[in-house]
């Protein structure tokens, strides 16, 4: 596998660094970012160096739930991930939460662990954050792989997606600078029920990885207003909404078209997935078409 570097990533310089060996090296440590899988390593940095006053990010490296492996600190700088551990440990950090790990991310890990081995010349202790610190970190479901001794799985890039299509058939309402969930009454396609409650908003149910593509028509905007679109995840439990990346338009003469691609993420357990859109006009406008296409690998 490769590894994206500190400089494809975007690094901050550290502010200091201090460096072991290998010899002093015997554990290998599995965290968890507890953030969204839309995180990114830098915004980890930023976090870690501007809120936790860290000279670096903690981390050694860290994996994407799409198994993209990212260096941290590297092999030999020691990491500020475990406190009593962080010469002693090489830290790992899954990008997700409890519940958003893929056979992608963890044969990520598995492979930066038989590398360490590798370098090591030994076997390193295999350890989930939880084992030194008292924490939740990785999560269950991460936390249980590691005690079953980091097996490496099939790839499921290569599992054949459920697919589910959707449209807009009636219009909605859109307000102006108000976050408007899409309903989606027309179903084309969903041999697996991701929408199940057929002309609701939700498009997946978690635990799964997928891609999304969404376009709606959008009438009654004048010429430059700001609109922007997210996909969103919506708790079943409480309602609470983690969003998605943001993606920007200007309304155009006549209709405004948006044109939203997610082109790779996760949804934990007791999620969907919903699309929203928003503008930053005075006047309510009106969804009057539209159309969502989903490839879900479902976990």
């Amino acid at each position: 596998m490769d590894i994206i570097g500190r400089a494809e990533w975007g690094a901050r310089a550290p502010r200091s660094r201090t460096t072991t060996t290998w010899s002093r090296r015997t554990e290998f440590i599995v965290h968890y970012s507890e953030g969204p899988t839309t995180q990114t390593p830098r915004q980890i940095q930023d976090h870690h160096m501007d809120s936790n006053g860290w000279a670096d990010i903690g981390y050694n490296f860290l994996v994407d739930v799409m198994g993209r492996i990212y260096e941290g600190r590297g092999w030999l700088v020691v990491g500020a991930h475990a406190t009593g551990h962080n010469t002693s440990g090489i830290g790992v950090c899954m990008i997700g939460r409890n519940g958003d790990a893929t056979t992608a991310a963890e044969n990520a890990i598995r492979w930066l662990y038989d590398e360490a081995v590798r370098r090591a010349g030994r076997s390193l202790k295999k350890l989930g954050h939880r084992d030194v610190t008292a924490t939740s970190c990785p999560g269950d479901q991460l936390y249980a792989w590691v005690r079953a001794g980091m097996p490496a799985g099939s790839n499921q890039e290569d599992d054949m997606p459920v697919y589910v299509s959707v449209g807009v058939t009636d219009a909605q309402s859109l307000p102006p600078e108000t976050w408007t969930t899409v309903d989606w009454p027309k179903e084309y396609a969903d041999s697996a029920h991701h929408h199940w409650n057929r002309g609701g908003p939700s498009l997946v149910h978690g635990p799964a990885r997928y891609s999304l593509t969404a376009n709606v028509r959008i009438k009654g905007l004048p010429a430059g207003t700001e609109l922007q679109a997210r996909a969103i995840e919506r708790r079943e439990s409480d309602g609470e909404i983690e969003a998605g990346p943001i993606a920007e338009y200007v309304a155009s003469e006549g209709d405004t078209f948006v044109h939203y691609a997610l082109p790779a993420d996760t949804v934990g357990t007791g999620r969907r997935v919903r699309f929203q859109v928003i503008h930053y006009g005075t006047q309510t406008a009106q969804i009057t078409g539209g159309s969502a296409k989903v490839l879900i690998w479902e976990q």
